[in-house]
């Protein structure tokens, strides 16, 4: 039998639970960074990632990028859609498949919310160090491939 002091002992160390606090908490700087802007930082990593296909990119090409499940991305690309800051069409080749790509009103967006990133960024950086930053990176790239 578990004793309910070792439970508690185990969940301190437990890998979901610290990378889901601090994800929260993260999320919650980067949010408040990025307010001046007018996007989340949800909406900011998202816009990032369609901007970084010129020719537009995928619902599932875009899930796979930001390793979220398609349900999820496409919930979010109708939130950037409806705000005017990206352009979703109906690809030729196939009507099943949609395009996203960042509108006008989403570039300028990005162009607000790119300096207040990078000042968060650097803020993490210097907080943590740079050396820590990098190894920091590195296992969660470790973890990320866990299955």
């Amino acid at each position: 039998m578990i004793h309910q002091a070792d439970n508690k002992s185990q969940l301190i160390d437990c890998a979901c639970r610290n990378l889901r606090m601090t994800t929260r908490v993260v999320t919650q700087y980067y949010d408040k960074a990025l307010h001046a802007s007018g996007l989340k930082a949800t909406q900011f990593s998202l816009l990032i990632n369609i901007a970084s296909r010129e020719a537009g990119i995928s619902v599932n090409e875009l899930a796979e990028l930001s390793m979220m499940d398609q349900t999820t991305v496409t919930r979010n690309v109708e939130i950037l859609r409806k705000a005017g800051y990206v352009i979703v069409r109906i690809e030729d080749s196939d009507s099943r498949r949609k395009s996203i790509a960042v509108s006008e009103i989403g570039k300028n967006r990005l162009e607000v919310a790119m300096p207040l990133w990078e000042e968060a960024q650097l803020k993490i950086l210097q907080a943590v160090g740079r050396d820590e930053y990098k190894n920091f990176l590195e296992v969660l790239t470790v973890m990320q491939k866990v299955k």
